[in-house]
């Protein structure tokens, strides 16, 4: 009860905290957080290149909210939440130890990597929990509950619905039962395929919604799969691992990594079928995601399922090693994580160096798009006397901040270039047929005008917008007044998904 009460506690200090740093925080909505709020405004059975349930999740929060910060992100409060008392459910049930459950709760909300996701509403944060859930529901279903059985197969859907690399869940559930001798059994079980079922009727919209709509999902998957394309590069995978470590922080990563190793040794060694899952849950993923390194860049939150259920693992592993050092490796390796998470949300504590950090990635994705859309509000209301008109962007990124920080919340395009990516505002009514409108193009950096675009104007003019970080400068846009729209043509085919 005390381990329990100290994760409850836990939650709640720390949905308080996200919530007044959303709030009163220095920074924006993400270019991501931004477009899936896009989605949100037109709800539909599946998007471009993920699943609907971050569009329903941000348009239930925003419908009582309103479209702010807190409406947008309240979702990634809520869900984190969940995902931290599901880590301390594995730890106690699964690892048998209320401690391993409150320390690893504890563990995955002061890394880095978890911490940061638990305030910015994106695919991720709805995907660990559905994954999390997975693992739990999956561990009590192989007690024999056929409830729970399908119980997993719903969580399993709605996980894909979230993001779609939750089919790994499945990957890793044939895995488990193909090496555990003990599980086997249930090939011959109707449990497993009833869920499967179950699984299959959740996530038959978004199938529907693919093939009603040219498969542009599985083409966009292919390209980001780097699906044909050939050549090692021991760089990208040394990339790939470093970031790990990074944002795990690197004594968080090594504890993680040990967790897994002791949850297969123990597990094959004693017929325990909970930590054989939770390996099976995360050594496979996390080595996919290393062999598609060779091949590409991998992002950094891509892997972040493979080891999302192995913190109490990680505790777990080193409670048994028996050590009397091992506490002290504990609680230096839990400050580390609480340092480098601090200095993530508060980068400017570090001076100098931490104001040059805000104007480098990932800060420089959620600063400035306030301010750009005050100044695109005030041309705005300029641009209006001259007659109907439109705004948009070259990217999806921009064209989604217009739409959510421009007064009125407007409708915003994505302008078809050559050789971009698809993206979802392609599959929306577009600016083709808006002749005789006029046009705030926004385009970022230093931009000249040309293009076939701003050719299908009868004149175009430029202003360069500096945004600022305090009182320095820190990024460019150039927003355009164009006059006169003359239409354009439907492009039929794009060179990239």
């Amino acid at each position: 009860m005390r381990h329990r009460n100290l994760t409850l506690l836990l939650i709640a200090v720390l949905a308080a905290f996200r919530v007044l740093y959303i709030v009163y925080g220095p920074f924006d909505i993400s270019p991501d957080e931004a477009h899936y709020w896009e989605w949100s405004r037109r709800l539909d059975l599946s998007y471009y290149s993920k699943g609907p349930a971050v569009a329903y999740v941000i348009a239930f929060f925003t419908s009582v909210l309103g479209p702010t910060e807190l409406g947008i992100r309240l979702g990634a409060v809520v869900f984190s939440s969940l995902t931290t008392y599901l880590i301390y459910l594995l730890g106690r049930d699964v690892f048998e130890s209320e401690s391993a459950g409150f320390y690893g709760a504890l563990l995955v909300n002061v890394t880095p990597i978890f911490s940061i996701g638990a305030i910015l509403m994106t695919t991720d944060v709805l995907f660990i929990f559905f994954w999390v859930l997975a693992v739990y529901c999956l561990a009590r279903a192989l007690q024999g509950k056929a409830r729970w059985w399908y119980l997993s197969g719903l969580v399993i859907g709605l996980g894909f619905l979230s993001k779609y690399t939750m089919v790994f869940m499945c990957l890793s559930l044939f895995l488990l039962l193909v090496f555990s001798k003990k599980e086997r059994r249930w090939f011959s079980r109707p449990e497993p395929y009833i869920a499967g079922i179950l699984s299959l009727i959740v996530v038959t919209p978004v199938i529907y919604w693919n093939i009603s709509h040219g498969q542009v999902t599985i083409r966009h998957t292919m390209g980001q799969a780097h699906l044909g394309s050939g050549g090692l590069s021991l760089s990208l995978l040394g990339d790939f691992i470093g970031s790990q470590a990074l944002l795990a922080t690197p004594f968080v990563f090594l504890g993680l990594i040990f967790g897994l190793a002791r949850c297969a040794v123990k597990g094959w060694k004693e017929a325990k079928s909970g930590l054989l899952l939770v390996f099976f849950t995360g050594a496979p993923l996390f080595l996919f995601f290393a062999v598609k390194s060779l091949h590409g860049k991998v992002q950094a939150n891509w892997a972040v399922a493979s080891y999302a259920a192995a913190f109490p693992a990680a505790v777990w592993a080193l409670e048994g090693a028996g050590k009397g050092w091992v506490r002290y490796l504990k609680a230096a390796t839990i400050i580390m994580a609480i340092a480098a998470s601090l200095v993530v949300y508060f980068p400017w504590t570090l001076g100098a160096f931490g104001e040059g950090l805000i104007r480098r990635p990932p800060y420089n994705r959620v600063t400035g798009w306030a301010e750009l859309g005050e100044n695109v509000s005030r041309e705005s209301v300029l641009l209006a006397k001259e007659g109907p008109f439109f705004i948009a962007s070259d990217t999806y990124q921009i064209t989604s901040e217009l739409a959510l920080y421009t007064k009125g919340n407007p409708v915003t395009y994505n302008i078809v270039t050559g050789g971009r990516r698809m993206n979802q505002y392609d599959l929306w009514p577009g600016y083709f047929d808006l002749s005789g409108y006029n046009a705030l193009y926004v385009r970022g950096g230093d931009a000249e005008a040309g293009g076939e675009f701003m050719g299908a104007f009868e004149r175009c003019e430029k202003e360069a917008v500096t945004l600022h970080w305090g009182d320095e400068p820190l990024k460019d846009f150039t927003i355009f007044r164009c006059y006169g729209f003359k239409g354009m043509e439907r492009p039929i085919e794009y060179e990239t998904y």
